[in-house]
């Protein structure tokens, strides 16, 4: 087979040798590609990981707040003691221990009765939820599926935006009223965020809330959730985290030794089945005979 090869073309043999070593070093290095992008998406999942338990975090630790006081009016009702100083008193403790809480709001049915700081937030008492027609979908969600619904970034009638925790609070099986916890959106997010986009961060991350109509950008450039080179992780909250390493590939370097040494070794190989051949050639010739 390898005279037939040299008598075709004494090129023919040095050109496959010189194409299976760049193909080996080209196979090595995609190898070698293939597992240092597994190796950074595995780092993206627990940069991810991290920034979403800091975030829940951060959020239940306020959120708790608003089960704790519900707790409270079941029993007052039950003993025929709700008092409204005695309503705002609660609130008013409850909201020296938080910063980013900017009121905490009772409403007697559907009409927002108790609002605490009452100082800044004079437009939101009195007001019948269902009047509200941006907020009422999800005060309606919570009463129906009685549970606790967060809204995020809501547009607020006394004016900025905020998150709204509202829990719906059932006295012996029935409807009773509502308690909502409204926190300063830009604080929390930052609380919850900030940390994760330091100068030392090699990632960058995005955060937004879906649901089956819509999705609501809370943090980072909506164009990472496009990006094919995006980590997404989910949350049992409903929102989406994409995460994608922010800095260029230190391993570039390697690679481009890599392939020039494999393509000097492809060359030098191919040179020596070259002359090797060449030799061969000329001392059969040189045989009496042949």
């Amino acid at each position: 087979m390898t005279q037939r090869m040299e008598s075709r073309s004494p090129l023919l043999l040095p050109a496959i040798v010189f194409l299976l070593v760049i193909g080996m070093i080209e196979g090595v290095i995609l190898a070698y590609k293939g597992s240092l992008e597994a190796e950074q998406r595995l780092q993206a999942v627990a940069f991810g990981t991290d920034v979403r338990s800091r975030a829940e975090r951060e959020l239940t630790s306020v959120l708790n707040l608003t089960s704790g006081l519900a707790s409270y009016f079941p029993v007052a009702v039950r003993r025929d003691s709700l008092e409204r100083d005695e309503v705002l008193d609660i609130l008013a403790v409850a909201y020296e221990t938080s910063p980013m809480v900017r009121n905490f709001g009772v409403a007697l049915g559907y009409e927002l009765t108790y609002v605490y700081p009452p100082e800044g937030n004079e437009e939101a008492i009195g007001l019948d939820y269902r009047e509200l027609e941006a907020q009422w979908p999800a005060v309606q969600r919570a009463i129906e599926e009685q549970r606790p619904v967060l809204s995020e970034k809501v547009p607020l009638v006394q004016g900025g935006e905020g998150f709204i925790y509202r829990k719906p609070i059932y006295i012996d099986g029935k409807f009773w009223g509502l308690l909502s916890t409204v926190i300063d959106a830009q604080p929390l997010l930052e609380a919850m965020f900030a940390q994760g986009n330091r100068s030392d961060t090699p990632f960058e991350f995005a955060v937004r809330s879906t649901n089956e109509q819509s999705s609501l950008l809370l943090w980072g450039p909506d164009a990472l959730f496009d990006d094919p080179e995006s980590v997404i992780i989910y949350s049992d909250r409903g929102w989406e985290y994409a995460v994608k390493r922010a800095n260029v590939d230190s391993h570039w370097l390697p690679i481009f030794i890599l392939r020039i040494l494999g393509w000097v070794l492809a060359l030098v190989l191919g040179l020596v089945t070259y002359s090797a051949l060449l030799h061969r050639s000329v001392a059969r010739q040189s045989v009496p005979g042949q």
